[in-house]
This record gives structure tokens, C-alpha cells and sequence, in this order.
């Protein structure tokens, strides 16, 4: 089975998407399979890969479709491929609407396991971009993957949001008897003053929170933005930067997370 990852936090503009497909691609770059998996209506990791305008067939087998209605089964048909070595299911228009059109139906919270259990199993990594707020999309962000990797700015407001955020989880798993891994905590778009300093050392040093948190950041970058407005990812836009060693180290702990646990599991067996 796949190791799912979802990049999450209620809390919106932390840079969850630049995360989820930087992650991805540095997985990729590992000899990884990795499939990628557009859940946030607003579609904007499908449109950083230029895939938001991607017109789906006429019978409507679309993310959106298979989740209300289903899986389908040319359910496949929803996987493509992209030139930055990660396979997508994009997000588009039709996203907007499944919220809403969920809440009638049953298993509602387990709609995207069920999609994935179909088409991942050849992926070594399966990584979601959830929507930035709670909901029942958020709910099966969570529980389809059960890892979860949540980003965060330094600010204030921060160890609140994180906290916000711990709690949403502890809630998911009392509801639905799982447990949910917190891979780690990421500062990420972190700015070079003496309040982003003062900010993760705050974060460092809160109980409940340190543990998870990375001993690196992802730093605010003119070239991150610039990448993403060109529809491309920093490896390619500018592969010198020195934020690409610290994807690159995400990536490391991710796998020694999740395939260290694997071969745990063997033994075991």
C-alpha cells in the first residue's frame, strides 16, 4: 500500500501547496512513485502544474464525480501525468459544489480512501493537498492518509493555529477510532527578521508542539513564488536555490519516517 501523506491546516495562506508539490517532487527525485492528489476546490496546486483548464471527458469522470458519486470504473482516467516526475488527480470547477452535495450522502468521510484504494497501489507515495478549512473534504484528507504534515508561518498566531489544528485531529480520531501520525511540523515562507526568529523559538520550545516541529524551515524566496506564478517548482526554475536542500530534507524525514516504519512492521510480521 502507498504511504499517504496529507499536507493540512485549517488555517489558510501557510503555503500547504507549495509544500505538498515541493514535498512530491523531492520524493520523486528519490526514486520515488509518487502520486499527488488536488483535494482544495480552489485548485491551485492543478494550476501551478498547469492542469486547472484540463477539460474532463463527457461523462464527468472528474475528482469531484468519483467523490460524490463513487468510484467509476474507468476511475484511472482521473490520474495524469506530468513533466515533473509526479502523476496528479487534479482539482477543478466541479470541486466547489462537493461539499455540500457530501453531507446527504453515506461514508461521506471516507469517499477518498475509498478512490485511492483503487489507483495508488503501484505509488510508493500518495500525497493530498487539503482544503485550507474544516469540512467534510478535510475529514477525508485525514482519514484517507492518517499521516498528516502541517505547515506553518511565523507568526503570532501560529502556535494558536497549530493548536486549532492538534485538536481537529484528536477530534477525527475520537469520532472515527484511528490514529492519525503527525509527521512534522514545517515552518515554511519563513521571513529573515528577529520576529520569525523570536516566533520559532516560541514554537520550539511549547510542549506539545516541539516534537513535531522541524529542526529546518523552508525560508521565504522570490525564486518559490516566481516558480510557482511560471507553473513550475523551484527544482526547475531555479535548481541553486538554497531552499532546495531544505525540501530535500523534508523528503528525508518523510521517508525515514514512513519506510523506517515499514521495514518495523516486517520484523513484526
Amino acid at each position: 500500500m502507498s504511504n499517504r501523506i496529507t499536507v493540512s491546516n485549517q488555517k489558510g495562506g501557510v503555503g500547504k501547496t507549495t509544500i505538498s508539490l515541493h514535498l512530491a517532487v523531492a520524493l520523486a527525485k528519490k526514486d520515488k512513485d509518487v502520486l499527488v492528489v488536488d483535494l482544495d476546490p480552489s485548485a491551485y496546486l492543478s494550476a501551478h502544474l498547469g492542469l486547472d483548464d484540463y477539460y474532463y471527458d463527457e461523462n464527468k469522470n472528474s475528482l469531484a464525480y468519483n467523490l460524490v458519486e463513487g468510484p467509476q470504473e474507468n476511475l484511472e482516467d482521473i490520474v495524469l501525468q506530468t513533466d515533473e516526475g509526479v502523476d496528479v488527480v487534479p482539482s477543478n470547477y466541479d470541486m466547489r459544489g462537493v461539499e455540500d452535495r457530501l453531507n446527504a450522502e453515506r461514508n461521506r468521510e471516507m469517499r477518498l480512501r475509498m478512490i485511492l484504494d483503487r489507483i495508488d497501489g503501484d505509488y510508493d507515495y500518495t500525497m493530498v493537498d487539503s482544503p485550507p478549512s474544516v469540512g467534510v473534504l478535510y475529514d477525508n484528507a485525514i482519514l484517507a492518509c492518517e499521516r498528516v504534515i502541517i505547515p506553518i508561518k511565523d507568526e503570532d498566531m501560529s502556535i494558536v493555529s497549530i493548536h486549532r489544528a492538534l485538536d481537529e485531529i484528536d477530534e477525527i480520531e475520537k469520532a472515527f477510532g484511528t490514529n492519525i501520525e503527525i509527521l512534522a511540523i514545517i515552518p515554511n515562507l519563513v521571513r529573515p527578521d528577529g520576529v520569525a526568529t523570536d516566533t520559532l523559538e516560541r514554537l520550539r520550545s511549547t510542549d506539545g508542539l516541539k516534537e513535531y516541529l522541524t529542526e529546518f524551515e523552508i525560508r521565504q524566496r522570490v525564486a518559490i513564488r516566481r516558480a510557482m506564478k511560471n507553473r513550475t517548482t523551484l527544482y526547475k526554475h531555479k535548481p541553486n536555490s538554497d531552499q532546495v536542500k531544505n525540501f530535500m530534507k523534508l523528503a528525508d524525514l518523510v521517508v525515514s519516517k514512513c519506510e523506517g516504519e515499514n521495514d518495523e512492521e516486517e520484523k513484526e510480521e
